[in-house]
């Protein structure tokens, strides 16, 4: 009976996959493959300010700048100044250290607020910081977020009106939903 059971029981774990979950699988392109690319910025008018290049770091990484000139900044609606910036990682645990280390540097700015960036990635965080210039309230949205082995953060700047955070998701959305296969 004692056989019986055990080999019972055995199934059983051979039927949950007691083996535990499979490890993710890891991005393993180059990081500039990973960064938000001029066609996905929803605002016509974008030109590249400085071109995707390679930065130093303990992850791979890489960033690229987008500028978008208007005639009158206090009339300017959506995204001026775009900066998207990709980490690719050796292993997960490494990006969840990169990432916590990105999220603890924008708190710690002064006059930045910790905004919630919803459901992006495995983990993601956003903070908005406003300052007044001749006039014109403009705001800085810094969104971080990690991806199994990547961690990417968008920096967007705009005139402070309508909703600069959900400017920043939809494209960070559009960042994330680019990322080719693993």
């Amino acid at each position: 009976m004692r056989l019986g059971w055990a080999a019972a029981g055995g199934l059983l774990l051979a039927a949950c996959g007691s083996g535990g979950s499979p490890p993710a699988a890891l991005h393993t392109a180059a990081p500039a493959t990973y960064l938000l690319s001029l066609d996905e910025l929803r605002t016509p008018g974008f030109t590249v300010a400085e071109g995707p290049h390679d930065t130093a770091g303990d992850c791979a990484a890489a960033t690229v700048r987008y500028f978008r000139e208007v005639p009158e900044l206090a009339l300017s609606n959506g995204p001026l100044d775009v900066r998207s910036t990709v980490l690719r990682c050796g292993s997960i645990a490494q990006a969840t250290a990169a990432y916590a280390a990105a999220v603890k540097r924008t708190d710690a700015v002064g006059g930045e607020t910790p905004e919630s960036a919803g459901v992006l990635g495995d983990a993601a965080h956003a903070d908005t910081l406003r300052v007044s210039s001749a006039g014109v309230g403009l705001v800085e949205v810094t969104l971080s977020w990690r991806s199994a082995n990547l961690v990417s953060t968008l920096v967007i700047r705009e005139r402070d009106a309508g909703n600069p955070l959900a400017d920043a998701l939809i494209l960070a959305h559009a960042e994330a939903a680019g990322l080719p296969a693993r």
